[in-house]
């Protein structure tokens, strides 16, 4: 019916119907294994919609997608980014996911996009202490509240 919801929404329907391999330029893109192989071959003018799988090869440069004017969404899988303060290049990000280290990166230069609506954090197989701690620090650049952490102590009785 649209190219996103934001068309959707908006009452901006498409004229055509065009099957998923017919569509030119399709406002959601993945790259990766098993779908479009460089960022270049993804970006036009309409592309909302970023997401980057696994990938084997050199990890991805966002240049080509900076400054699309519709780009709303940007998600990769940890260590698919060859640099994360590209990111802050995307000027109309309104939502993010990528990994702990990629974040960590954009925390630590204060390059996190102001635009963001929502985030997430890709999690593999890491301890969820740090995440956390990482997630408290983007909560607090929109002074959200932090995540709370309980320690509980106590004697769980002999094992069974």
């Amino acid at each position: 019916m649209a190219d996103s919801l934001t068309d959707f929404v908006l009452g901006q329907l498409r004229e055509e119907v065009r099957g998923r391999r017919g569509d030119k330029h399709p406002a959601a893109v993945e790259v990766g294994t098993g779908c479009l192989e460089t960022i270049q071959a993804a970006a036009h003018p309409g592309l909302e919609v970023l997401s980057i799988r696994a990938w084997h090869g050199t990890p991805f440069s966002l240049a080509p997608v900076v400054g699309l004017p519709r780009l709303r969404t940007l998600t990769a899988i940890p260590g698919t980014l060859a640099d994360p303060l590209e990111v802050a290049e995307l000027t109309g990000l309104e939502f993010l996911e990528i990994g702990a280290q990629e974040w960590r990166v954009l925390l630590d230069a204060g390059a996190v996009p102001r635009t963001l609506k929502a985030a997430a954090i890709k999690v593999r197989d890491e301890n969820h202490l740090p995440v956390a701690a990482i997630a408290n620090e983007i909560l607090a650049l929109w002074d959200r509240p932090k995540i709370t952490q309980t320690l509980i102590t106590g004697d769980l009785g002999p094992p069974t």
